[in-house]
């Protein structure tokens, strides 16, 4: 009984001491970052330089959001599952495209005929009917009208839309049994030019980058400036603890970086009146997932280079590859196959598509599965961190 005891209070000591542990580096962090100012600015400078440079680029050659509208006439359990496919895959491209479910045909013909959105999707009646009469004869039909057809980025959209179409009826084909010819019939109806008026995804993308920038740099320089400043062997000598250690550093780079994306995100929702449609929550778990995962890897990248300038330069470059390969530039689907394919592999990827679905089109089966992504990942570097942060001498 004594010895269990004994433990519980070894145990809760330990427990204690990591906390102080943690205190001391924290504070010692944020002493030494207000001290030096450009550990602050720089991650505020480059993100205003990339805001600046490519807003006046999407001025000139991004589209403005395209409406489609979607009439679902028959209301029947497949006809909804077309929809939310056709939901989800608008999603991929957002903001650029937006969705509206519309009840009435006529009005919706009638707003396509005055050029107020871009395409009509339309499902008849019998859309389920025809499907499941198991008939070789009759096939269950979308119409698609579109307004532009000659944009690549209605092009890219409509290809997905086709793929969408493949993708149910293989569902089809799981639930029933048999496979029906399902048919996406185009129309090109106008051939019209819609002037550029809108940067919203340009201003996601930068707010996105925010996260990215501030998790690189603070984790990278508030590392390397320990080897500047000949503080790391006397850390590493000390008691304190690996995890601690990694846990401030993280920490501080949560605590600035949530400070640089409040001001500048709320600057920018006013300034480009940007509704908020999410799960505010959502978004700040992202936030908090993804400055972590690159708090580690900015973390690798101060334990590797040791020098405050070159951690600088590096999470800056590092920072845009990222931003133009997970969808803050454009949207991944509009950027070609190779890009798409390379940005699966990336967790900045997940992101920027929750910030983006979050704020313009929520979808709680699309964000989910990104969260768990990103958190699987920020475990799997934290722990690569781990084994780099113990080969300098570091205590368990």
């Amino acid at each position: 009984m004594e010895e269990k005891n004994k433990f519980k209070k070894k145990k809760g000591f330990g427990v204690k001491l990591w906390f102080h542990d943690l205190k001391t580096i924290l504070r010692k962090d944020l002493i030494s970052t207000k001290r030096v100012k450009k550990y602050f600015l720089a991650g505020i400078i480059p993100p205003l330089v990339i805001l600046i440079v490519f807003t006046s680029f999407t001025l000139i050659n991004n589209p403005e959001t395209y409406k489609v509208m979607v009439v679902d006439d028959d209301n029947t359990e497949y006809s909804n599952i077309m929809v939310n496919y056709i939901n989800n895959i608008t999603s991929e491209f957002a903001p650029w495209f937006d969705v509206i479910q519309i009840d009435s045909y006529q009005e919706a013909k009638m707003k396509l005929e005055n050029y107020e959105v871009l395409g009509l999707i339309y499902i008849p009646v019998g859309f389920q009917a025809n499907i499941t009469a198991n008939s070789t004869y009759i096939k269950g039909t979308l119409t698609l009208e579109v307004q532009n057809i000659n944009d690549d980025y209605v092009k890219n959209y409509i290809q997905r839309l086709d793929e969408a179409v493949l993708t149910f009826n293989q569902y089809i084909h799981l639930s029933t049994g048999h496979i029906d010819d399902f048919a996406l019939i185009a129309k090109k109806t106008y051939v019209i030019d819609q002037e550029v008026s809108e940067n919203k995804g340009t201003v996601i993308g930068v707010i996105g980058v925010y996260g990215i920038i501030c998790g690189l740099l603070y984790g990278g320089l508030n590392v390397a400036k320990e080897y500047n400043d000949n503080t790391m062997i006397e850390i590493t000598i000390s008691p304190i603890k690996r995890s601690a250690y990694i846990a401030s550093k993280q920490l501080i780079a949560v605590i600035l970086g949530s400070i640089v994306v409040t001001i500048f995100s709320l600057i920018l929702f006013l300034i480009f009146h940007i509704e908020f449609r999410g799960n505010l929550g959502v978004v700040i778990l992202a936030f908090l997932l993804s400055t972590w995962f690159h708090t580690c890897l900015g973390g690798i990248i101060g334990l590797k280079s040791k020098q405050t300038m070159n951690v600088m330069l590096l999470t800056i470059i590092v920072a845009i590859l990222f931003w133009f390969f997970s969808g803050g530039f454009a949207p991944t689907r509009m950027l070609g196959d190779t890009v798409y394919s390379v940005s699966r592999f990336i967790p900045s990827t997940y992101w920027m598509e929750i910030l983006f679905s979050e704020t313009f089109l929520p979808n709680p089966f699309y964000v989910l599965p990104r969260l768990g992504i990103l958190a699987i990942s920020c475990i799997c570097l934290t722990i690569i961190f781990w084994i780099l942060i113990s080969r300098e001498g570091f205590k368990l």
